[in-house]
């Protein structure tokens, strides 16, 4: 995320040239919402992990994956999606746990993340990233994903996903009013927000058609499978409105609201991991079957 000096260079250069360049002005909104920033940090309260085992996955478009495995790879394994600004080691704590109960984990960088390189990260580059690393790794017990990882997670199921259940932290599950929120906060204008929207699907457009017609759409998936949701009630980043959504998308998703954790220390807190590893471990059809 950017820091409040940087929030009010970024007012301050909007506020200025959004009235005289609407056009450049969206084009930087743009660029300012696909560049992440800091993605190779560590994190505060990052777990130590053991060496993982390096390995790449090719994109369509040419851009190449930094995946990592941990654990035996003859193992069940559990594949995990971060979320937009972060890397493969951002659910270190939940990695941990996995490792501990003889799980093999998978995670990797996303587009423009870490040590994954590209033009740009977007929801659909990141929805053919779940889509590309499942089909190299094969089925796996669960996805674990959070925040813009989860609404990648979703989008992707448009496709299938080779998953037993799938786990989201705090997921997203509209774009758009994420994008809204953002952008008051930095000033931009609705209409800049709005050319941005628009010239975003144009540059992507044959990708984003492959899941939906309309930002909306991306999101209209009809994937049945035993689904945990985790979203604290004080999420200042995604409001707990985008996990309710979800719920009524899927009724079958079981929702766990939290209090106190935010949006980021959900994915450190022992109580939310030791209820994923016991859902994980659930029986796939007990779980239906309770939902």
């Amino acid at each position: 995320m950017h820091s409040k000096w940087q929030q009010r260079l970024i007012c301050i250069y909007f506020k200025l040239i959004s009235p005289i360049a609407p056009d450049f002005a969206a084009r930087c909104a743009y660029r300012l919402f696909h560049y992440p920033v800091d993605t190779r940090r560590k994190h505060w309260h990052e777990k130590p992990l053991p060496t993982p085992k390096d390995f790449t996955v090719s994109l369509d478009n040419g851009n190449v994956l930094q995946c990592y495995a941990w654990g035996d790879e003859h193992a069940p394994a559990v594949l995990l999606v971060h979320g937009w600004s972060t890397n493969a080691r951002s659910m270190s704590h939940l990695i941990d746990a996995l490792l501990q109960r003889g799980y093999r984990v998978v995670s990797y960088d996303a587009p423009r993340h870490g040590k994954s390189k590209a033009k740009r990260a977007d929801l659909a580059d990141w929805a053919n990233s779940v889509c590309a690393v499942l089909a190299h790794i094969g089925h796996v017990r669960c996805i674990a994903a959070h925040s813009f990882g989860a609404a990648a997670v979703t989008v992707a199921s448009k496709r299938g996903l080779n998953s037993d259940k799938l786990l989201f932290f705090a997921p997203i599950q509209d774009v758009i009013s994420i994008a809204e929120r953002f952008a008051q906060k930095l000033c931009i204008p609705d209409k800049i927000v709005k050319a941005m929207q628009a010239y975003t699907w144009m540059q992507n457009r044959k990708n984003f058609e492959v899941y939906g017609q309309d930002w909306e759409d991306l999101f209209n998936s009809s994937c049945h499978l035993p689904t945990l949701v985790f979203h604290d009630q004080d999420d200042s980043f995604v409001p707990i409105a985008h996990s309710h959504r979800l719920c009524q998308r899927w009724p079958w998703a079981k929702l766990i609201i939290t209090k106190g954790l935010g949006h980021r220390k959900i994915l450190d807190d022992q109580e939310v991991i030791q209820e994923s590893i016991a859902f994980i471990e659930e029986d796939a059809v007990s779980a239906t079957k309770g939902r």
